[in-house]
């Protein structure tokens, strides 16, 4: 797959018609800081797309991009910054529910986690959520860039037994070197375009029926 243009759509802060609605849409969730615009931007090859907060917590709606005119990509806002209010986290957390339970168009969700740093609670709450919800999900781990690949390697199993994910659900992902960037891309083609089943081969006869012949017990 290879992005030839991407476009910021609007913000919602509550699941409701926007432009574009109606094309698959990809979700990109991750706490506070962890670097979706970065990889927004990155995966986009853009680096104005999305604009990085300086304050972490501070995007408060979900901010939805057309990617080729053939996706969106819905960025959640961050979850897990300690000094939100409670009722700005339930309002946070009312309005990814929202979207993630009510869109019809949602195919699979890409949860961000930092490579660096053991999962949070809320990390794992996440997934427990996805998988509540037979959300399908790949985790995402950033900063790469930050460790070697030596590094990455022993953080890697780590990350996967606090989630309890396989290995091929986790990917390493660098917005500065763009590593994963490939992967990750062939992983959303793969997502819009599934494999069709393959077919047997197997051509029955014209007017088979499965009571011909004689059975075990005759």
């Amino acid at each position: 797959m290879r992005v030839t243009k991407a476009d910021f759509i609007t913000s919602i802060d509550r699941l409701k018609p926007f432009p574009g609605d109606g094309l698959p849409q990809i979700a990109m969730a991750g706490r506070s800081n962890v670097g979706k615009s970065s990889l927004i931007n990155s995966l986009c090859n853009n680096r104005r797309l999305a604009r990085a907060s300086a304050e972490p917590g501070k995007t408060r709606t979900i901010n939805l991009y057309r990617v080729n005119d053939a996706f969106i990509l819905a960025d959640l806002p961050g979850y897990g910054f300690a000094k939100a209010s409670g009722e700005e986290r339930r309002r946070w957390s009312g309005m990814m529910e929202s979207y993630l339970t009510g869109s019809k168009s949602l195919l699979h969700v890409l949860l961000l986690v930092d490579i660096r740093r053991e999962p949070e609670d809320s990390d794992r709450e996440m997934v427990d959520y996805l998988r509540h919800y037979d959300l399908p999900f790949t985790v995402v781990c950033t900063k790469a860039d930050k460790l070697s690949r030596a590094q990455q390697s022993r953080n890697l199993p780590a990350i996967g037994r606090k989630l309890i994910v396989q290995p091929w659900q986790l990917l390493s992902y660098s917005a500065e070197t763009h590593q994963g960037r490939e992967e990750l891309l062939q992983i959303i083609d793969t997502i819009l375009h599934p494999a069709a089943p393959q077919d047997s081969g197997i051509i029955l006869p014209e007017n088979l029926s499965f009571d011909d012949g004689p059975s075990r017990e005759e």
